[in-house]
């Protein structure tokens, strides 16, 4: 793995507002590279002659552009894992632009997001959806003292996502993309961890390809 091809991936992460597609092997190779490196710097007596300048050098040289790989790669896959959350959706392309390792991370953020998300925020959703059928069960009473009132009943108005319900789930096949009962598109492919509404869910439940994530409070 040559540095300037190294330095091009680099630029061209930079340039791009989405991962570039790039070798599934290029910090395996870098790594394999960087021992070549340490292994000849080890067999040279003297350090203070040009070579040995010439290999710490491109010691430095080789890590700190591994590292800028890394670094540009992981701003955009934190971004990813984090809109996810707002969205429900993560484009299945720039899915595919992960190695396996950034990919076993993206889930991994995802799943600590969702974990806390839930842990936060779904206590005061399941006391919402209690009050909500409190003031239904009140209206229902209310229409049954007055059938002949002209008074239409008034629907509360409530977050999309706590009408509808979410389950978190992990997809155990490619899916064709498919609008859920928010309205939101959905395009998912296998392993991914996804918040779907509970109807969409459950037909995925019953297909065999997907399964429920529990997630403890």
């Amino acid at each position: 793995m040559e540095l300037e091809d190294l330095r091009i991936v680099v630029l061209d992460e930079r340039e791009s507002g989405k991962l570039t597609g790039i070798s599934r092997d290029i910090f395996k190779k870098g790594q394999e590279r960087l021992r070549e490196l340490y292994s000849e710097a080890q067999s040279i007596d003297n350090f203070l002659t040009d070579r040995g300048s010439d290999l710490m050098n491109e010691i430095d040289s080789l890590t700190v552009t591994l590292n800028d790989i890394s670094r540009e790669r992981f701003k955009k896959i934190l971004k990813m894992a984090i809109n996810q959350m707002g969205t429900h959706y993560v484009d299945p392309q720039e899915l595919r632009k992960m190695i396996p390792e950034e990919r076993e991370m993206y889930d991994d953020i995802h799943a600590a997001i969702t974990t806390c998300r839930h842990s936060l925020i779904d206590g005061a959703s399941a006391e919402r959806r209690k009050a909500v059928q409190i003031i239904k069960s009140s209206e229902n009473f209310e229409e049954e003292l007055c059938p002949d009132s002209e008074m239409p009943a008034v629907e509360p108005e409530l977050p999309e996502a706590v009408s509808v319900g979410y389950d978190l789930v992990h997809v155990l096949d490619d899916i064709e993309p498919f609008m859920g009962t928010d309205g939101r598109i959905y395009s998912l492919i296998k392993d991914d961890l996804v918040s779907l509404p509970l109807r969409n869910a459950q037909v995925l439940y019953e297909r065999n390809i997907a399964l429920n994530i529990k997630v403890s409070k």
